[in-house]
């Protein structure tokens, strides 16, 4: 049983690799069933067999790529001490892996009718959550202290997120006056820690002899009310990971123009 299970993650593992392959070689036009499963070896059968459709198998890579990039977001913002620099280092970090993994972050952001092969799933959301959860737990003392704005989860990665999925797809499709993907190096961090920092930004720690149920005290009476009752850390942050998962990762392909149906061969 335990070399039928081995042999069985191998297949996963090679369609996988296969299918990431033939993408960045081949780019969106070549990415076919027929494709991944010259290129791996693999019969349908088996692909049918592990993922369920050729669906499934595009459904699976975006999750593990989805799940790579959280990885590196995660290293970025949990060092980090002030809620600046963690933003900060949250924003060149997603550049940086879209920037050194060219053909998986167009896979993500600007591969066409991404949206209509792919549909979130419990499972898909289930795969990223831990990441969230550790992302999300690393602000949560931040939102409560007011150094970063109370806003909900999934806007919160909007903020975080959105623009910088923005000029990376374009970036990536090549759109006029977007190729130069160094400016969104120079200003996005600093303009989406703006669009993020609370009331109390500047604050790292209470002041000297300042009593601790006083810090934060210009916080707005949404803030205080929300925060209340917040669960701590981890604990807090899992309960929203799976739902905001989209806004983290960006699904700026689900703008791309989708035909009514599509061919797998």
């Amino acid at each position: 049983m335990a070399a039928k299970q081995a042999r069985g993650r191998e297949t996963v593992e090679r369609l996988l690799d296969a299918a990431l392959d033939l993408y960045d070689r081949t780019g969106p036009e070549g990415y076919t069933m027929t494709g991944v499963i010259n290129a791996s070896g693999v019969s349908v059968g088996s692909l049918y067999h592990h993922f369920g459709s050729f669906n499934g198998l595009t459904a699976a890579l975006y999750t593990r790529l989805s799940a790579e990039l959280l990885d590196r977001l995660v290293a970025a913002v949990e060092p980090r001490r002030t809620a600046k620099t963690g933003v900060q280092a949250c924003v060149t970090a997603y550049l940086t892996w879209c920037t050194e993994h060219r053909s998986k972050a167009h896979f993500l952001l600007a591969m066409p009718y991404q949206a209509h092969l792919i549909t979130p799933t419990e499972a898909m959301l289930a795969e990223t959550a831990p990441q969230l959860g550790r992302i999300l737990a690393w602000t949560a003392p931040h939102i409560a202290a007011g150094r970063i704005v109370d806003v909900p989860d999934s806007l919160l990665g909007c903020l975080l997120i959105g623009p910088v999925t923005e000029a990376v797809t374009r970036w990536l499709i090549g759109m006029p006056g977007a190729d130069d993907i160094a400016e969104a190096f120079k200003y996005l961090p600093d303009r989406i820690w703006a669009s993020v920092k609370g009331p109390n930004a500047l604050l790292v720690h209470p002041p000297a002899g300042a009593p601790s149920f006083a810090y934060g005290a210009h916080r707005s009476r949404r803030s205080r009310a929300s925060t209340s009752g917040r669960k701590s850390g981890f604990a807090r942050a899992s309960s929203s990971a799976s739902a905001s998962a989209p806004s983290w990762v960006g699904r700026a392909a689900s703008r791309s123009r989708r035909p009514s149906s599509v061919t797998f061969v």
